[in-house]
């Protein structure tokens, strides 16, 4: 690689966004750049690499096709150094971020559960209530029985509720975290040139 800093026009070849995008990911400074003595702005490689990752492909800057020959050894040492040291950091730090989301999402998974739990127990309990007071209750009732009645029907319907709730949420929890889990397990059995190089 002849150098590590590129300008917007090659940042769009070597990302395949648009110079607009690039652009307007630089003035909200999610990309940074360096301004030459003639105004132009330069992007560093290794930046291009944190913002935008696998998407970046530098043999399109170096006028190499998709399709083209295999690299000979001295293209593929080219990578060596900084800018494979960046993407390396790049990707490491993609995966810390990923991980310590799944993490987060555990716990509001966790906190869910307990909440629909709780919900659940003073469901019970309110059921619990009005089949003591129907047990109690005296004969002419009239509006009051019925009004105790329609309670426990709520209660009832209350209680399925947070049951199917429950369920669904501990359903949904596990069906992500085995697909984390999953996307995990292959990032790590990728091989260290298959992570360079995808």
């Amino acid at each position: 690689m002849s150098t590590t800093k590129y300008s917007i026009s090659a940042s769009h070849r070597i990302t395949g966004k648009s110079r607009t995008t690039i652009s307007k990911h630089l003035q909200e400074g999610k990309l940074t750049c360096e301004v030459d003595e003639h105004g132009n702005k330069l992007i560093d490689a290794s930046e291009l690499l944190r913002v935008y990752g696998d998407a970046c492909r530098f043999e399109r800057e170096e006028g190499r096709e998709a399709n083209a020959s295999p690299p000979r050894l001295s293209s593929v040492s080219s990578f060596s150094g900084a800018a494979a040291e960046a993407r390396l950091e790049a990707l490491e730090q993609q995966l810390s971020r990923e991980m310590a989301e799944r993490e987060r999402e555990r716990r509001q998974y966790r906190e869910q559960v307990e909440h629909l739990q709780e919900s659940l127990a003073k469901a019970q309990e309110g059921h619990n209530r009005a089949t003591l007071l129907l047990e109690h209750q005296t004969k002419g009732g009239g509006d009051w029985e019925r009004a105790v009645k329609l309670l426990e029907a709520r209660l009832d319907q209350q209680e399925a509720r947070s049951q199917q709730e429950l369920q669904a949420l501990r359903q949904a929890a596990k069906k992500r975290i085995a697909n984390y889990r999953q996307a995990l397990d292959q990032e790590r059995q990728r091989s260290f040139w298959k992570r360079l190089w995808s």
